[in-house]
């Protein structure tokens, strides 16, 4: 199957230095930020965990830490670096009402099939928080998105939102915008497949990609 393929062919992949220290430090700067509204201990579950990274910070910093994860590849990435693995596909999500005080999920809303799918993951997060619980989530800056998000967070009190590209906010972040501009003109993807420079423009947009962060609470 094709999504088979695309789990083995994600749970092979290893950043470089580089972008191994730059994942570190944005998973950093993210549990920082949740942090200021919500501190550990206590239950924090994350949705579509990738290879751990944020789980491990996490457990580090004093959270009891679970990943949900549906890929039986991934689950095993996972379970090497000794973290908690709930094998699910979500929505639903897996945990008992009021059981969570954060519920985390990087880039994942975005791939929900539809309005309704997305509509039933927010009230999932809704009903598996505890009153006061945090809902935290990342989704690309797609001009839809923000309307997307306002449409799907029925019952949430929206703590703060941050738009970055990585650690960049501000006018550090519309400077990156603006060098965007350039790296997707047209002609671009026809020029880096005659010259062989595919790769590189790849990780120059994926250095390059806006997201949209929220922190969610569920009202006491």
């Amino acid at each position: 199957m094709a999504e088979d393929k695309f789990y083995k062919s994600f749970s092979e992949k290893s950043l470089t230095s580089y972008g191994a220290g730059r994942r570190s430090r944005i998973e950093r700067h993210r549990l920082d930020l949740l942090q200021r509204f919500k501190k550990p201990p206590g239950a924090f579950y994350e949705i579509g965990p990738g290879h751990g990274t944020l789980g491990e910070l996490a457990v580090a910093a004093g959270w009891q830490y679970t990943a949900i994860e549906a890929s039986p590849l991934l689950q095993e990435v996972l379970k090497k670096k000794g973290l908690n693995v709930i094998p699910a596909w979500t929505p639903p999500m897996p945990m008992a009402d009021a059981a969570a005080d954060v519920v985390y999920a990087d880039q994942v809303l975005e791939h929900m099939r539809g309005i309704d799918d997305a509509r039933q993951f927010a009230a999932e997060a809704l009903r598996s928080l505890k009153p006061g619980g945090m809902f935290f989530v990342v989704v690309p800056d797609y001009l839809k998105e923000r309307e997307f998000f306002w449409d799907v967070d029925g019952g949430f009190e929206i703590l703060h939102m941050e738009r970055a590209i990585g650690l960049a906010t501000g006018i550090k972040r519309d400077l990156l915008a603006a060098a965007a501009v350039f790296i997707n003109i047209p002609g671009v993807d026809a020029l880096s497949r005659y010259t062989r420079t595919e790769d590189l423009v790849f990780k120059i947009r994926k250095n390059l990609f806006e997201t949209l962060t929220f922190v969610a609470k569920k009202p006491t």
